[in-house]
């Protein structure tokens, strides 16, 4: 496991990867930002959406690298080879904690980055360790979630739509799903963030988040210890 994982950390893909999502995501915060700039008059609240943009956006984009870190090589056959190696429990694992380091990183650099536009551009929210630790947080989940997802679809196109449309088809569907809407991952997550920002507790949206993240993991992970890697 030990091996697999350092194996893993070491591919420049993993880091490449990571940092064009972190580019991405600061490209279109930095978007929304500079419209709101252009308002003659800023209204009010708009901090507040601009972070959960950020968020959002980091969630989604953390999920699609996270799903590609599986498809990729699976696609190309380097993770048959992988098993090879290392065997199948270790070369998964290891597969997923470097994404999710890749991601903790990810989302701490851009929740920095989203901290000190704000004091550049004079913006309300400024920097503060709880929206670095919303950033780092939702990155995580986003990664593991779309690792996962990647790894049940294992096309590498088909993961490209189907996993952010599973992180936004609880909005699209908000009329229809009426309260069991707060329990879906989506919503849990997103619940979490928004209340660490603000200094409040939010244990009971984590603990539904990471159960969400622990059965689609468990799953993946016993799926791929089955299924034919060719």
């Amino acid at each position: 496991m030990v091996r697999a994982f350092l194996s893993d950390v070491r591919r420049p893909w993993l880091w490449l990867g990571s940092a064009i999502c972190a580019l991405l995501v600061l490209g279109l915060v930095g978007v929304l930002i500079g419209m709101a700039s252009l308002e003659p008059q800023t209204p009010p609240g708009i901090d507040r959406v601009l972070l959960q943009a950020g968020m959002s956006l980091t969630l989604t984009a953390a999920a699609v690298t996270g799903s590609f870190s599986f498809t990729s090589d699976y696609r190309a056959g380097c993770l048959a080879r992988r098993v090879l190696l290392f065997q199948r429990a270790p070369a998964f694992l290891a597969r997923a904690a470097s994404t999710a380091l890749t991601a903790l990183l990810l989302g701490a650099t851009v929740g920095v980055l989203f901290g000190v536009m704000g004091k550049i551009l004079g913006g309300a929210w400024g920097f503060t360790p709880q929206t670095v630790l919303a950033f780092a947080g939702m990155a995580i989940m986003g990664s593991v979630w779309g690792f996962s997802v990647g790894s049940l679809i294992r096309s590498h196109l088909v993961s490209l739509f189907v996993v952010p449309l599973s992180l936004v088809l609880p909005e699209l569907l908000a009329g229809s799903l009426g309260h069991a809407e707060a329990f879906l991952f989506p919503v849990l997550a997103a619940d979490w963030a928004d209340q660490v920002t603000v200094h409040i507790p939010a244990s009971g949206s984590f603990v539904g988040a990471a159960i969400w993240l622990v059965v689609i993991t468990a799953v993946a992970f016993g799926v791929f210890l089955k299924r034919d890697l060719a």
